[in-house]
């Protein structure tokens, strides 16, 4: 062998996986017509690489002159489904391998043929006739481990094993199960120290044999798309509820060189684990079109993009035939998700292989949206079918802001007795923060004073939790206020005082917390009229119009109050109001004034404040979920 093999095997086999030396011995078991092949695995301890020892004997034809001469040349193949290279993937796992060989010379005399092969291999062997034998076939030994480590039991395990190479030669082993052929194959591993490993690691033997291969459907594709590779293509397939056949895995591969080569197209752990399925695209285009370690196919990108594509519509088809109640699950999954996801419904995958993964077709859903959204906002001129879609983009994208309202909901829908007022004040407005007019927009997710009323959703500026000097310093040059009063969560305006040049609009939130007796609860009244006094000496020049609103906890004494001076609103919970006239008050607590002035005033209790706004929520969002449903429904 006229090369320097150490380097070409680096050169052929970067990427090898250990099991390639049984795919390769079992490839020219195949090729040498053997019927029996049997795999001898021996092991001091998992964790004493350098004891192991695989020993492979088939009853082939052996290595004659001819099979001889073609492995000690690389790349000297008898066709062009043969590489030729297979066997330096040996001395890339061991530094050498034993050959002992029985054929037939000319004369049809036993010849046993032995040569060592190594990096230093140089065609040499040795013959002998033989008269006390009646069979041929091969005997290798490997020796010498050149790593550090058998790095997975898989490697070496015997079902493991038998499944690797059932999985890569089920073409051809079931081609020959068609044929009548026979075929045996035996895996044994030897164990001497099984107590430094696991349960799942001892001596043990496995045998396959043809006749545990299932019966495999073909099915003639016809796509046009196909008419470029100039070759029909079949597909081999296999459905089994009962999981019949263990030596092989589930499978979507193609088939080249009778071999099949895996290609991931689906998801397998969306398939039902109560089935075992085989998928095997075949055609004669497909041989040779894999790379010389046989681990990647040479399709260019289209070709494989295209084989893909009609690989899953075929299985799709294949899988919805045999199994409905994967449709039938599906359903139910794209109902689930459109009751969360309201405004991507329509967008979920339609098709799909096996079970729908809820995670990903969201995903899928979300990136839909935002290219319908694209189209829209790319569009020069929008024609009936673009105005329609848009307005179905404007309801996806309100029911959004919906949901999102939605959780706010739940959260204050968890709110317990002993909460302070801190928790439910962060779900209004976020404490300690103030929210600009110029970024209403960002503060769209943080300021939720719609939770009072929907109105307020156009209020610009938010003081939260700031000291009422604070409040008055925003609508007036006085920098010398007294800080003897605090609101107990937050002032909202309608517009930025400081720039606007007329008068605003305001909400002023008084929060009592929880389990209150009568007397703090009842404090609220008196709190929301010395706010409004306070604020009342800037009528009508800075503010136009007040909303206060108390939130407490209303009990027996404080509803009787309020049912005897109060007017009750329609409300899911209990609300009340009142219409005050009030003095305006000065920072010295002085009257100003002859005129009273009008205060509307509100009291509710804390289920009112949630379940007034979910009411209100579940409105907008039957709206825009019956828009969506009507568009999906014409558009389907």
């Amino acid at each position: 062998m006229k090369i320097k093999l150490s380097s070409a095997i680096n050169r052929f086999f970067p990427n090898s996986s250990f099991k390639m030396i049984y795919s390769e011995a079992m490839a020219n078991a195949l090729d040498a017509n053997a019927t029996l092949l049997h795999i001898d695995i021996s092991i001091q301890a998992f964790n004493k690489p350098d004891t192991l020892i695989i020993k492979i004997k088939d009853n082939g034809v052996g290595f004659s002159d001819e099979n001889f001469q073609r492995f000690s040349h690389l790349m000297d193949t008898k066709d062009n489904s043969h590489k030729g290279l297979g066997r330096l993937v040996f001395l890339k796992y061991f530094s050498s391998v034993k050959f002992a060989s029985i054929f037939k010379d000319d004369k049809q005399q036993f010849v046993e043929r032995t040569f060592l092969f190594n990096d230093v291999f140089n065609d040499k062997k040795e013959d002998k006739i033989i008269d006390d034998v009646n069979s041929t076939g091969a005997n290798l030994v490997f020796q010498d481990f050149r790593n550090k480590a058998v790095y997975a039991h898989s490697y070496i395990k015997p079902n493991e094993i038998i499944t690797y190479l059932t999985n890569c030669f089920l073409p051809r082993l079931y081609a020959m199960k068609q044929s009548g052929s026979a075929f045996t194959l035996k895996v044994s591993l030897s164990v001497e120290d099984e107590t430094t490993i696991g349960e799942d690691f001892k001596s043990g033997e496995c045998h396959f044999s043809l006749d545990k291969l299932p019966e495999l459907q073909e099915k003639i594709i016809n796509n046009q798309e196909l008419d470029f590779f100039k070759s029909e293509f079949n597909l081999l397939y296999y459905i089994d509820k009962n999981n019949s056949c263990s030596m092989v895995n589930n499978i979507t591969a193609l088939c080249i060189d009778d071999r099949a080569i895996e290609l991931d197209v689906l998801d397998k752990q969306a398939l039902p684990k109560t089935h075992q399925f085989i998928f095997l695209l075949k055609s004669e285009y497909l041989n040779q079109k894999i790379d010389n370690a046989r681990q990647d196919v040479t399709l260019n990108e289209q070709e494989l993009k295209v084989l893909k594509r009609i690989f899953l519509e075929q299985i799709s088809e294949i899988i919805s035939e045999k199994i409905p109640e994967i449709e039938e699950k599906n359903n139910q999954t794209r109902q689930t998700l459109s009751i969360k996801f309201p405004h991507l419904e329509g967008l979920f995958p339609k098709n799909s292989i096996g079970f729908l993964n809820e995670y990903q077709s969201v995903e899928f859903a979300q990136d839909k949206l935002f290219e319908e959204q694209k189209e829209i906002l790319m569009a020069e001129t929008l024609s009936n079918e673009m105005y329609e879609k848009s307005l179905v983009q404007a309801s996806r994208v309100l029911a959004e802001y919906i949901l999102y309202r939605n959780k706010i909901i739940q959260k204050l829908k968890s709110i317990e007795a002993n909460d302070k007022e801190k928790k439910i004040h962060n779900l209004i407005v976020p404490m300690q923060k103030t929210l600009r007019a110029e970024n209403h927009f960002e503060n769209r997710f943080i300021n939720n004073a719609w939770l009072l009323d929907d109105k307020y959703m156009s209020y610009k500026t938010v003081l939260s939790d700031e000291n009422i000097e604070e409040l008055i310093k925003e609508i007036t040059d006085d920098q010398e206020i007294p800080s003897d009063l605090r609101p107990d969560i937050a002032f909202v305006f309608s517009d930025d005082i400081n720039t606007c040049d007329h008068p605003v609009d305001v909400v002023v939130v008084e929060l009592k917390k929880k389990n209150l007796d009568y007397l703090k609860n009842s404090e609220v009244i008196s709190q929301m009229e010395q706010r409004a006094r306070r604020l009342l000496a800037y009528y009508p020049e800075k503010i136009q119009r007040m909303w206060f609103f108390g939130i407490v906890e209303i009990d027996a004494e404080l509803r009787l109050l309020l049912e005897e001076k109060w007017i009750p609103l329609y409300s899911k919970g209990d609300v009340f109001y009142k219409e005050e006239r009030l003095f305006p008050m000065n920072k010295n607590k002085e009257k100003i004034g002859t005129n009273t002035l009008p205060v509307k005033m509100m009291i509710m209790s804390f289920d009112a404040l949630w379940k007034d706004a979910e009411a209100r929520n579940n409105s907008f969002l039957d709206i825009f979920r019956k828009a969506i449903q009507d568009y999906t429904k014409q558009n389907d």
